[in-house]
């Protein structure tokens, strides 16, 4: 029984370090995006976000909710719906279609990444259910699992 906590254990940590390294290299590009942002910044933003749908379902995704702190700079949560996996090379071509749009781009690595993290963690019965998505100063990710 001790075998599998240190196992599990091990496998979280090697996990949590994938995430850290991943999330610090996203996180300059998205404090760079909100450091100066206005109304009007916060507004082509959330355009952008709006405008994904297509991109994101193919990603294997459905965005199911945003929430927004109308602080300065503003903050927007998205909560993405996991629908299924998706290749690497789909995610390849849907990355290369996207180029040039930083928060698109930040967006769908976040959730490629987020599956491969899910598929990763082996937490038996539960899988991947939403991934939740902070973009402003302090980028943030959560993962939701469900039975």
């Amino acid at each position: 029984m001790a075998d599998i906590f240190e196992k599990a254990k091990e496998a979280f940590s090697k996990i949590s370090e994938t995430v850290s390294d991943f999330m610090q290299k996203e996180k300059g590009e998205v404090i760079q995006e909100f450091k100066d942002a206005t109304m009007e910044k916060a507004n082509s933003i959330l355009e952008e976000i709006t405008q994904l749908s297509e991109h994101i379902n193919r990603a294997g995704f459905e965005l199911i909710e945003i929430n927004t702190s109308i602080g300065l700079p503003p903050t927007f949560s998205l909560t993405y719906h996991f629908l299924n996996e998706v290749s690497e090379e789909e995610q390849k071509n849907i990355l290369e279609e996207n180029k040039g749009k930083k928060i698109t781009t930040i967006i769908l690595k976040t959730l490629f990444k987020s599956t491969s993290v899910a598929k990763a963690m082996k937490m038996g019965s539960f899988k991947l259910n939403e991934v939740a998505i902070q973009l402003g100063l302090l980028p943030d990710v959560s993962l939701k699992f469900k039975k």
